[in-house]
């Protein structure tokens, strides 16, 4: 069965997602103990409002952000005022700079939306080109063995305050296409006065297949982990965290 669906959808409201997914202080630190064992210009892919990039660059890490959400990238310029990030429009897979980085990464699961091969490839190629020599590239997946890929209906997955302070309560669906190892999920927001719907697609790679992905495209994996905090990746974790090396 064709899902039709818009990455971009989930993207479209940046201030209430900020206050849906912000806060994650964790992965923060982690980026930023990275980047500053890599001294040098950072690139973040993927960066949406800013909210892994903003951080750093407040702490005096040089950075730069792509995204290719307009209004995300507007509403983090707004945030970062003053401060010494560059925001850039783009699309990751085809993304072009004189510039070399020390370091690049994507968080939020990004790695995901990118739901083909050749999407995925075109990924690497842009991060290995842009990367000096023995850079660090990594970013984080959720792992197909220790995720619920099973179909469900409307479930409840939380709540949030939105900008406002009304409580907004979050509900959703999920449609595994196991041909194409791609989820769609269906979210949808409740203010009480409207509910919204948004959909999105990602990706499953499982650990062996990235494995040989990342290998093939010049880079060495350094380590995997769990979690932010360090803990060594095994089979069944939800997350597989990835630092890796250009060769």
């Amino acid at each position: 069965m064709l899902i039709e669906h818009n990455n971009l959808e989930e993207y479209r409201d940046p201030i209430n997602y900020d206050l849906e997914f912000g806060g994650e202080i964790d992965k923060y630190n982690f980026y930023l103990e990275l980047a500053k064992l890599n001294p040098g210009e950072v690139l973040e892919l993927a960066c949406g409002t800013g909210l892994a990039t903003i951080p750093l660059s407040k702490l005096g890490i040089n950075i730069t952000g792509v995204d290719i959400s307009s209004a995300m990238l507007e509403y983090a310029r707004v945030k970062a005022q003053g401060l010494p990030v560059t925001f850039i429009e783009g699309d990751a897979r085809t993304f072009e700079s004189d510039k070399r980085f020390s370091m690049i990464y994507l968080t939020g699961n990004a790695f995901q939306a990118f739901l083909s091969d050749e999407d995925q490839i075109a990924l690497l190629k842009t991060v290995y080109k842009h990367l000096e020599p023995g850079g660090v590239f990594a970013f984080e997946t959720r792992n197909p063995l220790g995720t619920d890929l099973s179909n469900q209906e409307e479930t409840t997955w939380g709540q949030f305050l939105d900008m406002d302070g009304t409580t907004v309560k979050v509900s959703g669906t999920q449609t595994y296409d196991a041909r194409n190892h791609t989820m769609h999920w269906v979210t949808f927001r409740d203010w009480g006065y409207k509910k919204t719907t948004s959909r999105i697609a990602c990706r499953f790679t499982d650990n062996d297949t990235l494995k040989s992905l990342l290998t093939s495209h010049g880079f060495n994996i350094e380590n995997q982990y769990s979690d932010w905090d360090k803990t060594e990746f095994s089979p069944k974790s939800s997350s597989i965290i990835s630092v890796c090396r250009k060769c």
